[in-house]
């Protein structure tokens, strides 16, 4: 009986055990308490019409927008960059060295600069004019300006020196230098050659002692400068000086515009009998255009108290003579 009973509860507790293990097999699985979820990121639902990529798009605006901007105000030049406009008056000569003009302008000068240096470097890039040219290298810069006792000191580079100018262009430099100064209360000037006198600046003019300015108004503007009157002319040539019959003596200057191939003109002077002086000159400009040039005639002796001036120029196919122009002079002892 004993042994009947411990089988009925041996076979109970096999019951109750399998009815225990599928309970626990039906329900949801949940992990065990002591590990550590990390979550992963949240989707965040795409914006109503607005395409994947586009959104990638505007997430990478925003972040670029909560970078740091530079500051404007660094954009805003500094007082120190600021500049104030000056009239100021500049000299230059004409094309053929003849004469200075005054020209007025207006120059920018940077707070803190000196105003007649920024002049003078102005001065140094040649005028807007046509009728006027500047007489010094591009290459050349104004190393400084100074007061000394009353005395404006303009020191200029080494550049200065390889200017290729005779004594006329070296004299108009020093002249139109001490009228600019003057206009700043200086009535001498100092040319300096990097912070050193000199003896001489190009070979020809005495710069040991300082430059005495002038007279502005012996100097023309150049709107008052007036077109010299044409006195004889042909297709090549257009002359302004000396006028057909002038009175000339043993050195007179022949002046005008020529129309020449490779601005080559040449020219004789002769008395009827001899040739006293022949050569060539140069124009400012090549046929087809105008160009002017310069011819000083010198002589001794003439036969007799006439000449005459022959201008031509030489055929580009042939070499030959063409567009002889005679200007009679008469020869005054």
């Amino acid at each position: 009986m004993r042994n009947w009973l411990r089988w009925i509860m041996i076979i109970g507790c096999f019951v109750i055990l399998g009815a225990c293990v599928q309970d626990v097999e039906q329900q949801p699985h949940h992990e065990d308490e002591g590990e550590i979820n990390i979550p992963l990121e949240e989707e965040v639902p795409a914006r109503e019409g607005v395409s994947e990529e586009e959104e990638n798009g505007r997430d990478e605006e925003e972040q670029l927008s909560d970078e740091p901007s530079l500051d404007e105000s660094t954009l805003v030049p500094t007082p120190d960059e600021k500049s104030e406009t000056h009239q100021v008056i500049l000299y230059f000569s004409d094309h053929d060295l003849m004469g200075t003009y005054r020209i007025e302008t207006e120059i920018d000068v940077r707070t803190g600069e000196n105003v007649a240096k920024t002049a003078l470097e102005a001065w140094l890039k040649g005028p807007d004019h046509e009728e006027l040219t500047g007489l010094i290298d591009s290459e050349v810069i104004i190393e400084y300006v100074e007061d000394v006792d009353g005395v404006a000191h303009v020191s200029f580079s080494k550049a200065i020196q390889e200017s290729n100018l005779g004594s006329t262009g070296e004299l108009m430099i020093a002249e139109q230098l001490s009228m600019i100064m003057q206009q700043f209360g200086f009535d001498r000037t100092q040319i300096l050659v990097e912070g050193r006198v000199g003896e001489t600046l190009l070979g020809h003019l005495f710069t040991g002692d300082p430059i005495v300015a002038g007279d502005p108004n012996s100097y023309l503007w150049i709107d008052e400068k007036k077109s010299p009157e044409i006195v004889l002319e042909n297709v090549a040539f257009k002359i302004y000086e000396p006028a057909p019959n002038t009175e000339v003596k043993d050195r007179f200057v022949v002046r005008g515009l020529a129309r020449v191939y490779e601005a080559t003109v040449l020219y004789e002077f002769e008395d009827g009998h001899f040739i006293l002086d022949e050569g060539f000159t140069t124009a400012t400009e090549g046929a087809p255009g105008w160009g002017e040039f310069e011819i000083i005639i010198e002589f001794d002796e003439v036969a007799n108290q006439s000449g005459r001036v022959i201008l031509f120029e030489e055929s580009a196919k042939d070499g030959s003579r063409i567009n002889e122009l005679q200007i009679p002079v008469k020869v005054t002892n």
